[in-house]
């Protein structure tokens, strides 16, 4: 058990469709927090959107039997002590995705925590998560370094530029990416790992001791990132330009342009944290849509449109004067609404 020097929030927007894999995320936010002494756990706060518009996707459901199920969850979660915040979005207000969460949570939360934690449904903290970056805090304070960023192993990448944040036991690994491999290597950013596995991995950092690294370049996905309060306090955030993808690349371009040769990741090599990119539960209760691994051919035409908008405003942060596309742009092409 540990006692927390820091303040921490989780932020996870859930998605009504994301409903039938909410439970895996919350087991592992539950074993997070059993790592800390219960009279610290008042320093956590778990913040979540449950998401139930239908802007872009149409529920094959009742909300209310869906909202209940999210309530079971959070339930949950209440009797570990932590603190709790949950608020809503329906179609009765702007639409609003995962780049607009980010940002509102690191907004609503910086002067108030230490640390900021990026959750997704997909994914699972290490247990080891709070022990880790109390850790990483301690040699940050001694050397100065107060605005970073902190990132958990990964499983083996398609390319090489992913290598310093693949786990030590699968960076010697190839990436051979055929449907067989994607779906049953373990090491396969793509095949779906239980929480028990990720714990026997990880395992052998408690028995070893944390291996950590530093870069001083922006990568990382979305999913378990760690930000230092100080980098969002110092002007990084994502951009409002970003509509529904990048806003992760967006945030570490942000914070590149603001520390140049300053930027300070580190990395945790030996710990690693599960993105379940084709998790089994991952799209439930859609109309017309049988895809439940989430798969981005079958999302929809509309998918293609809003991942080249938002992908298209990116890349025309810096240097250039070209238009942003909006949302009303979207609308108008898809006639989605």
């Amino acid at each position: 058990m540990i006692e927390l020097k820091n303040k921490y929030s989780i932020g996870c927007l859930v998605m009504f469709y994301e409903i039938e894999m909410f439970p895996e995320y919350i087991d592992g936010c539950i074993q997070m927090v059993n790592e800390v002494i219960v009279k610290d756990r008042n320093k956590i706060t778990f913040d979540f959107c449950w998401n139930v518009s239908q802007y872009l996707e149409d529920m094959d459901a009742k909300e209310s039997d869906l909202t209940d199920k999210f309530n079971i969850q959070i339930d949950r979660l209440k009797d570990t002590g932590c603190n709790i915040n949950v608020i809503t979005k329906t179609d009765k207000e702007p639409i609003f995705n995962i780049p607009g969460y980010r940002r509102d949570f690191n907004e609503r939360y910086c002067e108030l925590v230490d640390y900021l934690l990026w959750g997704e449904t997909d994914s699972f903290w290490p247990k080891q998560t709070f022990e880790c970056i109390e850790s990483i805090d301690i040699y940050a304070k001694q050397n100065n370094v107060n605005r970073h960023l902190i990132t958990f192993a990964y499983r083996k990448m398609w390319d090489d530029s992913w290598k310093p944040l693949e786990h030590v036991d699968f960076t010697d690994k190839p990436f051979i990416d055929t449907p067989e491999w994607n779906r049953n290597a373990e090491e396969s950013p793509k095949s779906y790992m239980t929480l028990e596995r990720m714990n026997e991995i990880n395992q052998k950092s408690e028995d070893d001791g944390f291996t950590l690294q530093q870069i001083n370049y922006p990568k990382f996905d979305g999913s378990c990132l760690v930000i230092s309060s100080e980098l969002i306090k110092g002007g990084v955030n994502i951009p409002r330009s970003l509509m529904m993808c990048a806003e992760d690349t967006s945030l570490g371009s942000m914070a590149l342009k603001v520390l140049g040769n300053q930027y300070i990741q580190f990395i945790v090599k030996n710990v690693l944290r599960v993105h379940n990119r084709r998790h089994p539960n991952k799209r439930y209760y859609i109309k017309g849509e049988d895809n439940r691994e989430g798969y981005i051919d079958k999302k929809g035409d509309w998918w293609g449109v809003i991942s080249k908008m938002s992908k298209h405003n990116e890349a025309i942060l810096f240097n250039n004067q070209q238009k942003f596309y909006t949302y009303d742009d979207f609308f108008k092409e898809t006639k989605k609404r």
